[in-house]
């Protein structure tokens, strides 16, 4: 009983994964959570992924787009190609919480 009180609680400590919603490829983890935005449906990581890889970046960026003064990267599965969110460059002061962090899609990552 003890056992699986104590196995219990060590799964509670395991960061989730985010996965693409198209290929389910790891695009990142809640160890680098920062906060949710419910009101854009989206999720902001400092980072998409924790973990060391030797093989090139999981996710694939388009160049900067400005518009209306925000510059932003779109992020894209480098496995299949579906856009997973934006990273915000350059923002305006009601976006500056955004700024260099990962912003996934909900729809986008499961």
């Amino acid at each position: 009983e003890q056992q699986r009180r104590a196995g219990a609680e060590n799964a509670d400590l395991l960061p989730m994964v985010f996965l693409c919603a198209g290929c389910k490829r790891p695009v990142g983890d809640t160890l680098s959570w920062v906060a949710n935005d419910e009101e854009a449906g989206c999720i902001l990581l400092r980072s998409e992924s924790c973990a060391p890889r030797p093989a090139p970046p999981r996710l694939a960026r388009r160049p900067l787009v400005t518009q209306l003064s925000v510059m932003i990267e779109t992020l894209f599965c480098s496995g299949c190609s579906m856009t997973l969110g934006n990273i915000y460059r350059c923002t305006p002061k009601h976006l500056d919480y955004k700024r260099d962090l990962f912003c996934f899609n909900v729809d986008s990552i499961e």
